[in-house]
């Protein structure tokens, strides 16, 4: 075999393997592949595959990767080639280079009458505004892409005006597009990978803050459907959103099932924190004390492997998880999380649009929750009534209830209930649903007699039962069973869950 031969054949083995990663929605590999060999005389065309295959995660890569490419003028490679620059430059902040690059790339395929081209071109537009946070100058570009026939140009105008609409908070508008973007496209096929993996996952995110039953199908339909290891993170959010949402609705079996298949999902260890937490969290509510303790023993241990000042930002909640879960177990470990939380600054996530409300929200919630526990009650207040405040703009029901639970745990004040009772109308076999009828059914305080409440009270303190028998001259037989009777009398089974009542209720001991 020639020389030649051996190296025609070379460049073609990559080719082919490059090309069956690509299309095979593997863009991590297929640009693995690449960077091994390209050097090797490649083809305008697939430089510009490449391009695409390292865009979202390698801008910097792409810019040095096609800036010196040289297509014939007016082509539409060219074209394709400053349409990808565009989006590069924007996503590196540097947008007077895009606004340059995808004007060049717009007028040569204006010229070209190449109008699927121009559609995916008004799509980066967007893109491009929205990487600067202005949905007003990115909405007048969807005219653009739904210029395109194509099914790529019809999902590329739904995802994007979903995501215009996130920026906008309209997030009833954006369930609607997501649930007929997903409809309209095969789940068992690769192809538009990229746009069931998003949608699946922001749709999935929605259905657990609103109820939204039309989505769950779609949402289930679209995670038992084919997937490839580049969207793992979609695929873990989607799956985890889920379990929550079927816990809301009272279907714990599956809850839980969701839960565990996303810890299997969850692309690094903080990500598994999350889930292990989810699921302490969730057996907390149920009062599961022991299951939940094995739960959060497990977030515990990952958390120690994680070097969490390499996290991209949304998994830190991870932290703030632990130091909630923790507060009304050990208050040292609680603050230490907390403590630890705040040193990595303030979230800001790959998988949400930059300073996203919403996120900010959810670390103000458990933040609070953390203080109140922690016995810092300004402060704890001061972030509970900012969190209430974005989850009412968003219509966030359940969570708007479960700030009020907290409120009215410190304050006693009962007009809180109805409130939140009213928040859950669409909730009522959740544990949030349960907790509030049962707290509307019974006043605030709970009537024991003498020598049961000298138990409480110094359950309440933090005092061992060894402690409780010596300082109230009582065998330990005695004090157990006399705790038997508080616990039935407050409906809890473990001291934990008679902490959480009793703060509740306002009735720990000053």
């Amino acid at each position: 075999m020639s020389a030649l031969k051996k190296k025609v054949d070379g460049v073609s083995n990559w080719l082919a393997e490059f090309t069956r990663a690509y299309d095979g929605a593997r863009y991590h590999e297929a640009a693995a592949i690449f960077d091994r060999n390209a050097g090797k005389g490649v083809p305008p065309r697939l430089l510009l595959l490449a391009g695409r295959a390292h865009l979202a995660d390698h801008p910097t890569s792409v810019i040095k990767l096609l800036i010196g490419l040289k297509t014939p003028v007016g082509s539409r490679e060219s074209a394709e080639r400053d349409m990808l620059l565009g989006e590069a430059f924007g996503r590196t902040q540097d947008y007077a280079s895009a606004d340059s690059r995808l004007e060049t790339a717009l007028s040569t395929a204006e010229k070209l009458r190449d109008f699927e081209l121009v559609s995916e071109i008004g799509y980066r537009f967007v893109r491009r505004h929205l990487f600067e946070g202005d949905p007003v100058k990115a909405r007048p570009f969807l005219e653009l892409i739904r210029r395109g026939r194509s099914q790529a140009a019809r999902l590329n105008a739904l995802h994007a005006e979903v995501f215009i609409l996130g920026y906008e908070e309209g997030v009833k508008e954006q369930a609607d597009r997501l649930v007929e973007l997903l409809r309209s496209v095969d789940s068992g096929s690769l192809e538009f990978l990229h746009h069931r993996a998003w949608a699946a996952h922001t749709l999935a995110v929605l259905a657990r803050e609103l109820f939204l039953p039309q989505a769950i199908p779609e949402i289930e339909r679209h995670l038992a459907g084919a997937w490839t290891d580049d969207f793992r993170a979609n695929r873990y959010q989607a799956t985890k959103a889920l379990g929550w949402a079927k816990a809301l609705q009272g279907d714990y079996f599956n809850a839980f099932r969701h839960l565990r298949q996303a810890s299997e999902l969850a692309p690094t260890d903080a990500w598994k924190v999350v889930a292990a937490c989810d699921r302490a969290y969730l057996a907390r509510c149920l009062r599961e004390a022991s299951w939940s303790r094995q739960e959060l023993d497990v977030a515990e241990e990952t958390a120690a492997k994680v070097a969490w000042h390499a996290t991209l930002g949304e998994e830190r909640i991870g932290l703030l998880l632990l130091a909630e879960l923790f507060a009304s177990l050990d208050s040292a470990k609680s603050a230490m999380y907390l403590a630890q939380y705040r040193e990595l600054g303030t979230i800001k996530s790959p998988l949400h649009h930059r300073a996203d409300a919403r996120l900010i929200a959810f670390a103000r919630y458990s933040t609070g929750v953390t203080e109140i526990a922690l016995g810092n009650l300004k402060r704890g207040m001061a972030e509970l009534h900012e969190a209430r405040k974005v989850f009412e703009r968003f219509g966030y029901g359940w969570r708007v209830a479960r700030c009020l639970l907290a409120e009215y745990g410190v304050t006693g004040n009962a007009d809180l209930l109805p409130i939140a009772s009213e928040k859950m109308r669409n909730y009522g076999q959740s544990w949030l649903a349960v907790e509030l009828r049962a707290l509307g059914e019974q006043p605030g305080d709970v009537a024991l007699p003498p020598r049961q409440k000298r138990v409480f009270e110094e359950v309440c303190r933090g005092k061992s039962t060894a402690e409780i028998a010596k300082t109230l001259d009582r065998s330990e037989y005695t004090v157990n069973n006399q705790l038997k009777e508080i616990f039935r009398a407050f409906n809890v089974k473990s001291r934990a869950g008679l902490l959480a009542e009793a703060s509740r209720r306002g009735l720990m001991p000053s």
